[in-house]
């Protein structure tokens, strides 16, 4: 091993790459907790509790003389309680009930497509606690619906429906709930998206808001954490308080607050009560996992487009490392340029029809009058011969430029020499990440807070919105009942949802089947 500080890498004694140490416990970890929510969790038991007690285990449904009604709990759900000891126990679904129904179509539709919570409240009548509730009543139910209907994908016919898929991440924020700094913390939201059919096989917000950092600072300093590289932590899946305070100070050193400013500030940092950033590398290897376990163990050839992030790459080969040794799959990094304006991509666009132009020899008029199957072959051809003396490995600069990735970079992974020319061309060309960039495109239209943060000249600096979360389980909510309103609802537009697509579903699901 070597390197200093918080990061170790080891030298292979076979090739001599370095390669940085992961915490392996830290990554089975963050999968099962990704995992956790495609297991249906069993109704409660309906019998007495109590070990002790001569009811315990006869159900209330085979001796209901046994047992009394008890009233609910705050929730909604049914208590009974034992005649024989007096202890009492629950029955019924985990899921809340709601006494303002009629309203619940409306707070689904509204918070996937982009009104703020207040705006929800003025138009429903519901106090903004209660349309928390709804957010949380909604969740419950999206929860119960992805155990029962994405448990598993062993139904799909990869080969019929296409076994490709792109893998991106965007960038989201929170505002963090502080005066002094107003400063809006980045959360990272990694998703794979089925290229053919535009279905959002996982889609992961870089923070668990199920832990308190006050626990995790503590735990990590009884175990000495502090004193060891990242990799060799108890706790290596989570930020610390120390460190996230530290990468707080560090984002608002130049902020300059002047005492008649905010005279009631409070000058330390205000962390939120619950949630913690989890490290990225942990948190795209577990994805990568969970892709793995999603496509199960058949003999289909899968590729993989991912964004050129190098982490992102080092995953899905880790993941996938037994598919790639018999070439089961493979994995492509695309890159390009994301900064271009409208102007410069349409510019680019017409440099690229003239560069098909003249590699194939067909005018852009008679291009146009083409089936779509000849000018993916005519194309593919081209590719083919600019590929002639291209070491393998290397990146290969896309010649025909499109608007929605311009001045596109590929490199394949996992090309080989045996492989032959016109699949390495083919590859080339369906290496693209249109797919889960155009669903990013619809979470920053569709979802208020997730629109990009803006600045002001007097803003002092700061990025600020009133319309952005401070509650990170909030944002993980909502995050997850767009993805599965895109997979599995649509939009009255939608003609067929990605599910059908997939073969996962027969028709759109209604509102009335999402909440019964």
């Amino acid at each position: 091993m070597i390197g200093s500080g918080d990061e170790k890498t080891f030298k292979c004694g076979a090739c001599g790459k370095s390669s940085i140490i992961k915490n392996n416990g830290a990554v089975v970890e963050e999968y099962r907790r990704l995992r956790r929510r495609f297991r249906a969790e069993p109704p409660p038991p309906d019998f007495c509790q109590n070990e002790g007690c001569d009811n315990h285990q006869v159900r209330l449904s085979q001796s209901p003389g046994l047992y009394r009604k008890s009233g609910r709990t705050a929730t909604g759900t049914q208590r009974y309680k034992c005649k024989a000891c007096l202890r009492t126990f629950t029955v019924g679904s985990r899921i809340r009930k709601q006494h303002r129904s009629s309203t619940n179509g409306d707070v689904l539709w509204m918070i996937t497509n982009g009104m703020p919570i207040s705006k929800i409240s003025d138009f429903t009548g519901l106090c903004p606690r209660d349309v928390y509730r709804k957010i949380d009543f909604i969740y419950d139910r999206v929860l119960d619906h992805t155990a029962r209907r994405e448990g598993s994908f062993a139904s799909v016919d990869w080969s019929k429906v296409g076994r490709r898929f792109a893998t991106d991440s965007q960038t989201l924020h929170l505002n963090w709930p502080n005066k002094k700094t107003r400063a809006q913390i980045a959360v990272q939201h990694l998703c794979t998206a089925h290229a053919n059919t535009g279905y959002i096989m996982a889609g992961h917000l870089g923070l668990d808001p199920g832990v308190e950092l006050p626990d995790i600072e503590a735990q990590m300093s009884a175990a000495g954490d502090f004193d060891l590289p990242r990799a060799f932590r108890s706790q290596a899946r989570v930020w610390s308080e120390t460190e996230f305070k530290a990468h707080l100070d560090k984002m608002t050193n130049d902020v300059e607050i002047h005492p008649q400013e905010a005279p009631d500030v409070d000058f330390g940092l205000q962390l939120p009560h619950r949630g913690s950033l989890l490290r990225q590398d942990v948190s795209q290897l577990a994805h990568a996992f969970l892709l793995r376990h999603f496509l199960g163990k058949g003999d289909d050839r899968f590729i993989f487009v991912l964004d050129a992030d190098p982490g992102l790459a080092l995953s899905f080969v880790s993941a996938f490392a037994p598919r790639i040794k018999v070439g089961r799959a493979d994995v492509i990094v695309v890159h390009f340029n994301k900064n271009k304006s409208n102007d410069e991509r349409n510019m680019l666009v017409g440099d690229g029809k003239a560069a098909l132009e003249l590699a194939t020899g067909i005018t852009q008029r008679a291009w146009a009058a083409l089936k779509l199957e000849e000018k993916l072959q005519r194309t593919d051809t081209a590719i083919e011969g600019l590929l002639h003396g291209h070491l393998l490995g290397e990146p290969f600069a896309w010649p025909f430029h499109t608007k929605s990735e311009p001045h596109r970079r590929i490199r394949i992974l996992t090309d080989r020499p045996d492989m032959a020319p016109d699949r390495r061309a083919r590859l080339m060309r369906l290496a693209t990440l249109r797919s889960v960039d155009s669903y990013f495109h619809k979470v920053r239209s569709n979802i208020r807070f997730a629109a990009r943060p803006a600045h002001t000249p007097s803003g002092n600096g700061r990025a600020w919105d009133r319309h952005y979360l401070y509650n990170p389980e909030t944002m993980v909510k909502i995050i997850e009942i767009y993805r599965f309103v895109h997979n599995w609802i649509g939009s009255s537009k939608t003609k067929e949802t990605p599910a059908m697509k997939l073969g996962l579903a027969r028709g759109k699901m209604r509102l009335t089947e999402f909440f019964e």
